[in-house]
């Protein structure tokens, strides 16, 4: 049966230890509900993509931090400026290393990296295991931005669901691919272009984005 327990930090280790397991573990972010799995788990990660009917599978996106991020991912200097910003409310694309399954990068060459709030930070910092993720939802207009949602979507799929009420922003993290030559913004989230060019004076447009 699913567990639905109140967001804190004196859950972490529950979480981490259901992870651990090879379980599934539902968590608010500032964004969106995220479906949450122990990379290093094959079943949990395939587990992923059966609950969100991928086919074929899609990539998923790690979650890490400055520190922890070089072990799975090739940071360049623009991407590393970008990184340190994490808790920060965007994705980035960078080459990975080729540590990490199929599964999780669906053999692609490049991996989404995240982090987008304090708790996702706080939860990566502890954990002795890399975090995957997908957004809690089915299709690309249906996705859980409360708990109740979650709940109908995924219950009985996975082991827990962490309720941290409705998300803040209820849209997306700002996707920028830094395996360009010049990190360029490919959609627009929460995060502005306005808002990236003091930290990244060189951040591009794509030409269907320019006005």
């Amino acid at each position: 049966m699913t567990q639905v327990i109140p967001k804190s930090s004196q859950i972490v280790p529950k979480i981490l230890h259901s992870l651990k397991l090879g379980e599934l573990v539902i968590i608010h972010t500032d964004i969106y509900y995220i479906l949450v799995a122990d990379a290093l788990n094959p079943q949990a990660v395939n587990k992923i993509h059966q609950i969100k009917k991928w086919h074929p599978y899609q990539p998923l996106t790690l979650l890490t931090n400055y520190q922890k991020v070089e072990s799975w991912g090739v940071l360049s200097q623009d991407s590393t400026v970008l990184i340190k910003q994490f808790p920060y409310p965007i994705s980035l694309i960078i080459p990975h290393r080729g540590n990490l399954s199929d599964e999780v990068t669906a053999g692609y060459k490049t991996i989404f990296v995240a982090c987008p709030d304090d708790f996702i930070y706080h939860l990566v910092e502890q954990s002795s295991f890399p975090l995957v993720c997908t957004t809690a939802g089915l299709g690309a207009d249906y996705k859980a931005t409360k708990a109740e949602t979650a709940l109908t979507l995924f219950g009985e799929q996975v082991s827990l669901i962490v309720d941290g009420g409705k998300c803040q922003h209820k849209m997306k993290t700002t996707l920028i691919d830094c395996s360009l030559p010049i990190p360029t913004i490919m959609n627009f989230g929460v995060i502005s272009f306005d808002d990236l060019r003091p930290i990244l004076p060189k951040i591009e447009l794509p030409s269907h984005l320019r006005k």
